[in-house]
């Protein structure tokens, strides 16, 4: 299948967020029954990425089990039966990620395409990987977004040196610090440790973006923001990276206990 998604060129989208605020994106509520040589999966999956250019859905269901509930992560094709798809993002900003929603009515996956994480309650070595790509490829593309806006000021040589230097700054920071998670992420190493670290960063990220895109929307002016709208474009764009499970505010607590006991728990 990763051989097929590479040669072929596939698009993969990501069914993880239900659209429940307050809700762990560890405890899915979409759920999945078994069938012969595989499970029914019924439920909704919103905001999900590339609705409509996906060629397979990759999505966290609930397992029954003894006792208790386990996740899983499905591998399903995007022309299945069951799949349909319906509009959910209302903002301009980022319309072109396609986050919109997908429901699926008695969808057939085979046992082959379902990867079993376990107990709902623990997190799973593979839940880590998936938590440590994602926060660094989202924080990067945002870190994106906010250079994107530094350099108008940069090239136009709005404000003072200082004020330029220190847009640079806080952008380098940052991605240095992105580039020191990734390299942390070339071991082997995949324990609740470097799932903290990588919040960390990611939310150290957040607030230089924060800044920076401030400061650099400042710099410019108001008449330049009047007269170019992709100004208040990336400035609004730069500031949902806050919007990406887990916030900081959901997970606050778990961190400040994390560095009084070494233990993360995700909320």
């Amino acid at each position: 299948m990763l051989e097929a998604i590479a040669q072929q060129r596939l698009l993969v989208a990501s069914g993880f967020a239900e659209g429940q605020s307050g809700r762990s994106i560890l405890s899915p509520t979409m759920k999945a029954e078994p069938a012969d040589g595989g499970w029914i999966v019924n439920g909704s999956k919103k905001p999900c990425s590339l609705t409509w250019s996906m060629d397979l859905l990759t999505a966290s269901v609930a397992l029954p089990s003894n006792g208790g509930t386990e996740v899983a992560v499905v591998l399903i094709p995007a022309k299945s039966e069951g799949i349909e798809r319906q509009k959910f993002w209302s903002n301009w900003i980022l319309a072109g990620a396609e986050s919109d929603e997908v429901i699926l009515r008695h969808v057939l996956v085979p046992d082959q395409l379902v990867f079993n994480l376990g107990d709902s309650s623990a997190l799973a070595s593979a839940q880590i990987s998936g938590f440590l790509w994602f926060e660094l490829l989202i924080a990067a593309s945002y870190l994106g977004i906010a250079t994107a806006l530094a350099e108008r000021v940069i090239t136009a040589k709005r404000g003072g040196s200082g004020d330029r230097a220190l847009l640079g700054i806080e952008l380098e920071g940052a991605m240095s610090a992105l580039t020191g998670l990734a390299l942390t992420m070339t071991s082997d190493q995949r324990d609740e440790k470097i799932l903290a670290r990588a919040l960390m960063v990611r939310y150290a990220v957040e607030r230089a973006i924060e800044r920076a895109s401030a400061s650099a929307a400042e710099l410019l002016g108001g008449m330049a923001f009047i007269q170019d709208s992709e100004i208040s474009y990336l400035l609004a764009a730069s500031r949902a990276l806050a919007f990406h499970p887990p916030s900081r505010t959901s997970i606050s607590d778990s961190l400040a206990d994390y560095l009084v006991t070494g233990t993360l728990q995700m909320p």
